[in-house]
This record gives structure tokens, sequence and C-alpha cells, in this order.
């Protein structure tokens, strides 16, 4: 092999040199006038490509004059407006407040840029560092262009074979968002930007521009601005961003859908990077610094490899920049539009006083938060198709609803586990469910009332049937002789439908048409009259149930719901205001304490009460719940045709608990807004969110239950706590 390949060079140098020195002469003509055509083809190509792109320039030029006096007009009006002034001023935001006059939300009636510029000037200073170090580090020297940026740009694609940075300028940027249509070719739309970066220059000072930026560039989930994609990402206004926070923002402004937290969570920390990076060349953060800024960010809102934890995690509404307490927030927006002229909401500048606790509310958001979260992973543990489960269980809710009995104040609503453009507080106002055995404390409370049942009678837990009704209780077994409250503690089904029956039907219908203030037509729509409401079959909203139990804390009076105190306009005219209103009796005072005193079983871990476990976390923690105490679980089972819907899917429906304790009625519902099952032990879930935010959100509570008369003497030797309470206590230390 070597001896052929040797004998092959020599052959090629003997032979090729003699053979090439032949050929050479012929060719030379032809290689001559080759190289003389393609150099003239070069330099005409050359010459059309520039006649061409000179050409182009020109028209975009003369169609750029064309529209100079328009862009400079409204050039001024966004300068003017940055500063508040002109004839496009910003509109002043609604103010809602707390019971306290703490600001628990503000309202835009004109959506819109929000960001003025002394916000923009002054305090976005990460977000405004972030922006310049990423976007454009030569922003405050080039003069509207950025010939550095450009051939950077241009190195980089060749580099990358690809098209991944524009080399535009923020200014640019600006002229792009605010001048050019997109569907405008990319050559003549990036000379027409040049053109017009070149005017806004010259019109608007350097944090004018940066302002304008910040105001205008989408950053993506269809947010608009810095102002909305701060709330959205994490639930706070873009002047409190950390240096963290700002460069995950800023890494959105190439691509938000590419690079959105939401969507790729690893590329999105990949570009939060590189934009600390730029942050650390320009000296905005000290070199070392960066990896613990990532650690604490990725503590700090649970990031995981896979799950982007709490970022975005409740969505926020454009039309609120501050929405502390967004189911109240919500339901005044639609009361001032109901009540107030439409032109002056528009016009902004209107004071909201609400009935809201800032405090409790805070507490019931953060319990239906972690309480849902908490159904949502047992919900795709106990499934088959883990996939289809985690699906579902993103669309799984609560609510709450907290009320002064006496007075109908609203002090903490939650209409969900996120927050919605609109609707926030549908769930609590106009979503109609089953309460199931949550309607029983006040079906005892209305057959005490009647007589038609003893308060310190025997019952009997066994099998019945009314013409083919046979009513099964959920612990699939019967008792037998029990105390009343031993069987609302238990929440025995039998013992509820006996009652019933021996109240009517018909008069438990019209009890709650009278608790819920309804006509006698829409009593009869609303609720059907057979035995079977005696298990909740009819439909509540969660504050109609909230209603019904205040009636109970109220001593047998109907009380209406109240959110808001006065409306004022911006110079201090009160346009609306609240007055009260005088309820109407339902029950005897008598009667509403002795319901009372049986959904204290209901809590009571010697009654065996279904939510029992709270009284037991009581007995063991003094600390824990220190006042007085009822409540009443409820749960509604699924039925087949929905199981199918949902393969892979057990549990539940919906999931209820009332809480009392003096001065307030706490409503909880867990479900799904399409009626996913979830797995059993709901009404659990519901009573852990109750004393969670009852835990946390009641900083004091003064005075007791009503007492209970009773007629009969304790009996030697029985548990006076599951015949007749205890004498009244005194009012226990306020709660830590």
């Amino acid at each position: 092999m070597q001896d052929a390949v040797a004998w092959a060079i020599r052959m090629a140098s003997e032979k090729l040199p003699p053979l090439w020195a032949r050929i050479e002469p012929v060719l030379r003509p032809w290689t001559e006038r080759l190289k003389r055509s393609w150099k003239t083809i070069l330099i005409r190509t050359f010459a059309i490509c520039f006649f061409a792109l000179t050409v182009l320039t020109l028209g975009v030029f003369v169609r750029f004059l064309y529209d100079r006096a328009e862009i400079s007009a409204s050039l001024e009006k966004e300068k003017m407006w940055l500063r508040g002034q002109g004839d496009r001023p910003a509109k002043p935001m609604i103010q809602i407040l707390a019971n306290d006059d703490s600001l628990i939300g503000e309202y835009l009636p004109q959506r819109e840029s929000r960001i003025p510029l002394d916000a923009c000037t002054n305090q976005m200073v990460w977000l405004s560092r972030a922006a310049v170090s990423s976007e454009d580090k030569d922003f405050f020297t080039h003069g509207g262009v950025s010939y550095r940026g450009i051939l950077r740009a241009f190195i980089n694609n060749i580099r990358r074979f690809s098209v991944r940075e524009g080399g535009g300028s923020i200014t640019q940027q600006v002229a792009r968002n605010l001048y050019i249509d997109r569907s405008t070719p990319g050559l003549i739309r990036k000379i027409y930007e040049t053109f017009a970066a070149f005017l806004i220059e010259s019109k608007l000072s350097k944090q004018e521009i940066l302002c304008l930026y910040m105001n205008r560039i989408y950053m993506g989930e269809g947010r608009l601005g810095a102002e909305e994609a701060s709330w959205f990402y994490f639930r706070k206004p873009p002047t409190s961003l950390d240096a963290a926070e700002a460069a995950m923002i800023v890494g959105l402004f190439p691509s938000p859908v590419r690079y959105s937290p939401m969507n790729n969570i690893k590329l999105s920390l990949h570009k939060q990077e590189m934009v600390l990076d730029a942050m650390e060349r320009d000296g905005f953060i000290k070199p070392g610094e960066q990896p613990g800024i990532l650690k604490y960010f990725k503590a700090r809102y649970e990031i995981t490899e896979k799950s982007p934890g709490k970022i975005g995690l409740y969505g926020a509404s454009r039309d609120f920049r501050l929405n502390s307490a967004p189911a109240a927030n919500d339901r005044v927006r639609q009361f001032l539009y109901e009540n107030i002229p439409e032109e002056i909401v528009r016009e902004g500048g209107l004071t909201v006083r609400t009935t809201i606790d800032p405090i409790k509310q805070a507490a019931a958001l953060d319990a239906v938060r972690r309480g849902i979260e908490r159904v949502r992973a047992d919900m795709i543990n106990k499934a088959r198709d883990k996939t289809f489960a985690e699906t579902q269980s993103r669309r799984l809710n609560g609510t709450l609803i907290s009320m002064d009995p006496h007075t109908g104040e609203l002090r903490a609503l939650v209409g969900g586990y996120g927050v919605v453009e609109t609707g926030s507080s549908d769930r609590i106002w106009k979503m109609q469910r089953q309460p199931g055995s949550a309607i029983k404390g006040f079906l005892y409370a209305s057959a005490l009332n009647a007589g038609s049942i003893d308060f310190e009678a025997e019952v009997v837990d066994e099998p019945v049937s009314f013409n083919g009704y046979v009513p099964k209780n959920s612990y699939g077994s019967y008792k037998g002789k029990m105390t009343l409250r031993q069987a609302v503690a238990l929440s025995c089904n039998t013992i509820a439908v006996k009652t019933l029956h021996e109240l009517g039907p018909g008069e438990f219908r019209d009890m709650l048409g009278r608790a819920l203030e309804l006509s006698y037509f829409d009593t009869r729509e609303r609720f059907q009259s057979n035995l079977t409401l005696a298990l909740g079959s009819g439909e509540v909203t969660p504050l109609e149930l909230a209603r019904i139990y205040g009636i109970l804390l109220n001593e047998g009076t109907t009380v209406r719901p109240v959110l808001i105190r006065s409306v004022t306009d911006k110079s201090g005219t009160v346009l609306w205001e609240g007055t009260a209103s005088s309820g109407s009796r339902v029950l005897s005072a008598e009667s509403s304490s002795q319901a009372i005193d049986l959904l204290r079983g209901v809590v009571d871990p010697e009654d065996e009460g279904t939510a029992g476990w709270i009284g037991q976390q009581k007995l063991k923690n003094p600390n824990y719940l220190p006042f007085p105490i009822a409540g009443k679980s409820g749960t509604v089972q699924t039925v087949p045709e929905v199981l199918r819907k949902f393969p892979g899917l057990t549990g539940v429906h919906d999931a209820w608990f009332v809480g009392l304790v003096p001065g307030d009625v706490s409503v909880v519902w867990i479900g799904q807004d399409e009626g996913a099952p979830f797995p059993g032990g709901g009404s659990g879930s519901a009573g852990t969110i109750w004393a969670d935010y009852a835990n946390s959100g009641f900083r004091s509570v003064t005075g007791d239950f009503p007492p209970v008369k009773r007629k009969k003497p304790v009996p030697e030797g029985s548990d006076p706590n599951s015949i007749v309470p205890l004498e009244p206590a005194p009012p226990p230390p306020p709660a830590q």
C-alpha cells in the first residue's frame, strides 16, 4: 500500500507540471475574463443594493417627514402625561379603605400606563438599572441609536449563525412600540424606527424616554408595562422590586413568551442570571454578590427546577394597582358602576370606605391559599392519572366569608385562590351550591323554635324509611340512643331527616326564605319541599349560608351583609352613605342559643364531633383558639355521572365549614367550578382553613355565647359537657 502511494506521488510530480504548462496558456484568457466578470457582477450588485437601499431610505424618510408633526405632537402629550399634565392627564385612582382607613385597594377607572416620571426617576432604582444594563448599556451616551450595540449584535449573530440580537436601543424600542405597525416589513420598520428614535431623543429627556419605555413594553401574560408585570409576577409595585425581581422582569423584554417563568422557569432563570451579570459588569451589584441574591430569590418564591413556585401564583387584575382584598375590591368596583354615575367613576379620585378588617383579611387570604394548596396536593397524590389530576387540581378553589352577625359588616372576603380580571367576588355573591350537612344547624334551630324537638331530649339513630326514602349515615352504621347534641356533633342523617319530618319540609323551606328575605315565589323556586332539605339539597351562596348562621348569633334576627360604608369624591363630598337596616325576627333568642350550644359539640372531641380535632388542639394548647367556638361541617357527595366525567378522581363535590365565635360567623367553601371531585375529608380541610383563619385573624374575642336555659338538672354522674354546658366562664384573655 505504501509503495503504491509513493508511486502515485512520484508520477504526479513528474507528469503534472508539463501537462499544466501546456493547458495553462489555453485557459488563461478564460480565467481572466471570468475574474473580470465576477468583479463586475459584485460591483454591479453592490451598486444596485446601495441604490435600492438609498431609494428605500429616502422613501421611508419622506413617509417619516409626513408623520413627523403627528409624532411630535404625540410625544408632547406623552411628556405631559408622564408629568401628570396636559389634555390626557393621569386619572386619579379610586382609593378603597379598610375599616381602620388603611389602604386595601387602588382602582384604575381608566386602564393605561401608570408609572409617573417621578416614580421612574427616584423610586424604580433596580428596574431602571437592570433595563439599561441588559438592553442598552450606552443609553445615556448615544443620541438615539447605539452603533456599538448594532455592531455587537451583528457579530454575535454571525457567531451563532442566527438572528438572536437586534441591536435596537431603548429609544428605538420606544419608537417601535408607539409609532410602527407590527405588520410593516422588517427593513422598513428598522429604518423608520431609527428616524423616529432621533426625533424622540430631540423631544424627550433620557429619563422620560426610559419611563415611557417602562410603561409601554409588553411583559407577557397579557401584561403591558412594568406596573402590571410587577403586580402579576411578584404582587408588589415596581418601586419595591429588588435586584433579582427586576432582573427577571427585564429578562422578559426580548421575548416575553419564551422567557416567562410561567412557561419555562429554567430558561427564565438563565436569562435573569444574564441580566444580573450585566448589572455586575456595570457596577450596580458587587462582584461575588450574585449567588447570594439568586439563592435568596429562589428560596423566597419556593422555586424548583420545574416549578416557578409562587411567582405569578395568584394572578392579578390590571384594573387595580393595589389589591390586597381582591373579592372586596371587585365588589366595590361593581357597586360603584351600579350606584354612582359612570362619568363620575371614570374621572377617578373617589374614596370608598369599607368594613374590611385588614388583619382578618390578610389571615383569610393566607388560610385559604395554604388550605387549597394542601387539598390540591392530596388530590394529585390520590388520583390514578396524575397528569389529569394535576390539570383539574389547578381549578380547585375556595372561599371564606367573615361577618359580624350583629351589624352585618363583612370583615374578610376571599373569593378564590387566585385573582382574576373581573369576577373575584362572584363565588361569594352569585355561586349557588348545595351546603350538605352544613344546613343542619339551622334545621335544628327551626325545629327547636317550632317545638317539634326538645333541646334535652334523647334521640335514636336507627333505620328509617319515608315513602321509600331511606337516609344513610356517612359513618355507615346506626348508633342507637344519644343526646341531641351528640346527634348534631356526629352529623347523624337519620335524626336530621326525622327532625325535618316532624317540623315539616314546607315549614323549613319557608324558614329558609324568611332567613334570606326571599319572596314567596323565589323561596319556592329555590328550595323544594321534601325531606332531602335536611341533608342540604337546596342551593345557597356562601354569603347566604353566613347570613343563615348569623341569625343564631344575632339572637334570632336576620342581618343584611354590609361591605361599603361610604363613597366620597376628591373634594370630600359624600356621594353615597350606608344606612343601618333593622332585621326581622325569624327565631326566638332561646332557640338560637340552644342551637349554638348544639353546634359546640361539633368541635368537641368528647362528643366525637366531625371537627373534634379542633377542640382536641384547644385542649393541648391554651393559646390555640382561646375563646368559645362552635361550628358545622358539611360535604356533598359526588354523583356517578360526575365521576364518569372525571375518570380517575374520587371524593366529594363540595366541602363546607361554618365557624362561630362570639361576634363573628365565618363560612368556608372548597370545590371546583366544574364540579370535579377531590379527596374525602374535604370537610376537614374546610375546617382546617377556618381554624387557621380564626387562630391568626382574631386578636381578641370578648364575651361568650348566650347562656342556655335548661329544664332539667344535670343528672348525677353524667358528663355535663354532653348534656348541659358549664356555667358561663369569664372572658378569656386575648389571643396571642
